[in-house]
């Protein structure tokens, strides 16, 4: 066997190699980053939303031909002192988080919730840059009604990097994020550390970069005991607060259950109070 042998044989192994990752990474790109980032559920249109209140279904135009379907509760505290516009997190549709209306109108606010583009009634294709107009979309109908004062932007997990980003570029009361997480590629590596370092990422969700863009308060709730979102990837959020934002470890909280902790409930409580 000569040189030019040994050199083809390598060649082809690390042609062969390269491909693999190529394929690797074509399905990390692809279906998995979608499999792991979004978990919707659609709905008829033709669906009749039941909850325990009345609300109006409503529907904004979104980014290049988009369909938002919107729900808004209002408060029996009247008259409301704002709206909470809140940004659910990856899985489901209204038909479930729509059901928080009673949690958060009996602080005196409006509730509004809206699924993304692919979830529930809401159409159009999904792309992170679309996402994005669209949750600014959401909030020039929202300021239509309400002054930037009375907003409250709401994020949870997955929504918290469109409450940021609209936090960052539109002025509002506060920010108020849950489980929220520093970068999709933070988040994605903790689950995947293997993957090579110029692993391409299709939704990036720069938070941590948006969040030190916030000119108004924010306030952070995670769950020390996260699974979903872990402790960790939250945490480096702090590093963008201000002076006077606040950022609360629940302790024993996993990632859905905030509710059930007096520590949460308690300084919410305080911040819509303020």
């Amino acid at each position: 066997m000569n040189l030019l042998d040994i050199e083809g044989g390598l060649f082809l192994e690390f042609a062969g190699a390269i491909g693999a990752l190529w394929g690797l990474g074509n399905l990390f790109t692809g279906p998995l980053q979608h499999w792991f980032i979004f978990r919707p559920r659609k709905l008829a249109q033709s669906y009749v939303y039941d909850f325990l209140a009345p609300c109006q279904e409503l529907w904004i135009t979104g980014s290049r031909g988009g369909k938002l379907n919107a729900l808004l509760f209002k408060t029996e505290n009247q008259p409301s002192r704002g709206v909470i516009a809140f940004f659910h997190g990856n899985a489901g549709n209204l038909s479930r988080w729509g059901h928080l209306h009673h949690f958060f109108t009996r602080f005196g606010y409006d509730f509004f919730v809206y699924d993304y583009r692919g979830y529930g009634k809401s159409t159009g294709k999904r792309s992170e840059a679309l996402l994005y107009e669209d949750a600014m979309e959401v909030y020039s109908y929202l300021a239509k009604h309400y002054p930037p004062d009375q907003i409250v932007l709401y994020g949870r997990s997955l929504g918290s990097a469109f409450a940021i980003r609209v936090a960052a570029s539109f002025p509002a009361r506060m920010l108020i994020l849950e489980t929220p997480f520093s970068s999709m590629k933070d988040l994605f590596y903790t689950y995947y550390p293997f993957l090579p370092a110029l692993f391409f990422f299709r939704y990036r969700f720069p938070s941590q970069r948006f969040l030190s863009q916030v000119a108004y308060p924010v306030a952070i709730f995670q769950g020390a005991s996260d699974r979903i979102v872990p402790f960790s990837c939250a945490a480096r959020l702090k590093a963008s607060l201000k002076p006077g934002d606040r950022f609360f470890a629940v302790p024993g909280a996993g990632h859905n259950n905030l509710l059930f902790y007096d520590i949460y409930n308690r300084e919410l409580e305080t911040l819509l109070d303020g």
